[in-house]
């Protein structure tokens, strides 16, 4: 999934965790739950249009990366502040793909950074599962353009989701 989704992701995340007491447990909560997200997402990704190297050549896609970033920078101005832990970990695996890109647009290598290690793990952790085992069998649709309708409904289910849903209270020393 693209960025946006996971900065959605970890924010709600982190919001479910907030009436968690001690505040160091609903951090740690949020931590883990919003990386396990990351590895979630990722797999739903082969429904949405999603190549795996940029095209440049393609109106499409320049459009909906653009509109990608602006959400991307949108989402973060609105939701950082009060969500960054969720945030954080839920975008942290996608560190990967600033290493690995990061070395082909500049030309230099690091022999222990050449794949995506984060994103193994994550793997690793989910197939260890058989519920998740299962959304290995999900049909690829990276290359179609049309599949940017299934992640934009499953953004504006999380932005309805975080922004018209009351967020749960934080509970008193006295509950």
């Amino acid at each position: 999934m693209q960025a946006p989704t996971h900065i959605l992701t970890g924010a709600l995340i982190q919001r479910g965790f907030e009436p968690v007491r001690p505040r160091a447990l609903g951090l740690a909560l949020t931590a883990v739950c919003a990386l396990l997200s990351h590895g979630l997402l990722d797999r739903l990704a082969n429904l949405t249009y999603h190549l795996p190297d940029p095209d440049f050549q393609s109106p499409v896609w320049i459009a909906y990366h653009a509109c990608l970033l602006m959400l991307t920078i949108v989402f973060l101005y609105l939701w950082w502040k009060p969500y960054k832990w969720g945030i954080i970990f839920g975008c942290l695996p996608d560190v990967d793909w600033v290493f690995i890109h990061g070395q082909q647009i500049f030309h230099f290598q690091l022999a222990f950074y050449r794949q995506p290690h984060l994103h193994r793990l994550l793997g690793r952790i989910l197939d260890a599962f058989p519920p998740f085992t299962a959304l290995n069998r999900l049909p690829n649709l990276r290359h179609h353009a049309w599949a940017i309708l299934p992640e934009l409904v499953l953004l504006a289910t999380l932005l309805f989701a975080l922004v018209w849903l009351k967020p749960a209270r934080p509970r008193s020393a006295k509950d």
